[in-house]
């Protein structure tokens, strides 16, 4: 696994990723999503597994689930796991924070 510096501190992630809001960063050819809510931040594969649309254009519902904007497929933020009755599931992505920044495992 390679690890990705995507902040210099948890202080700088916490700043720029706005609560509850999906935030996309791209790392080489791949989209990625990042989310920050109270329970911590959270990284995931930018494309919906159904159809590839923008997760990044979803949004995040009351129940804690990733809604894609295409065809409002649901995946949980704790497992992945597509809520909507199909059978895909969303990638997630190790996040760990150092003394010298916030990392993402690709």
């Amino acid at each position: 696994m390679q690890w990705i510096k995507l902040f210099n501190s948890i202080e700088e992630a916490e700043s720029k990723l706005v609560l509850d809001t999906i935030f996309r960063v791209a790392i080489g050819h791949h989209r990625v999503c990042l989310f920050r809510n109270q329970s911590g931040i959270k990284a995931f594969n930018g494309k919906c597994p159904h159809a590839g649309a923008s997760l990044s254009d979803g949004f995040v519902n009351d129940l804690g689930e990733i809604v894609c904007p295409l065809h409002s497929y649901r995946f949980s933020l704790q497992d992945g796991r597509e809520k909507s009755g199909h059978s895909c599931e969303l990638i997630f992505y190790p996040i760990d924070g150092r003394t010298d920044g916030l990392y993402l495992g690709f």
